[in-house]
């Protein structure tokens, strides 16, 4: 989960992957999480974390948006 402030990343059970049981680790709103490494996985700190390639793109929006925010599209609903 990727907020103003901080990167949580959530803890889940091994069959039930859809529901967070706690947070594992926190990191600073500034910490980058790509490269995106095969598998997909991404290293924060020490750690490997593996997820969907579906969240791919998320994971490369999030970084865009602190370390190069002119890549990103513009928002279709400012006014939200």
């Amino acid at each position: 989960m990727v907020t103003d402030a901080s990167i949580a990343v959530l803890a889940t059970r091994t069959l039930r992957s859809d529901r967070p049981v706690s947070v594992f680790a926190e990191f600073p709103r500034h910490t980058r999480l790509g490269p995106i490494l095969p598998g997909p996985i991404i290293e924060l700190g020490s750690v490997a974390f593996e997820f969907d390639e579906e969240y791919a793109a998320v994971v490369s929006a999030a970084d865009a948006e602190i370390f190069a925010p002119e890549t990103l599209p513009p928002d279709p609903l400012p006014d939200l």
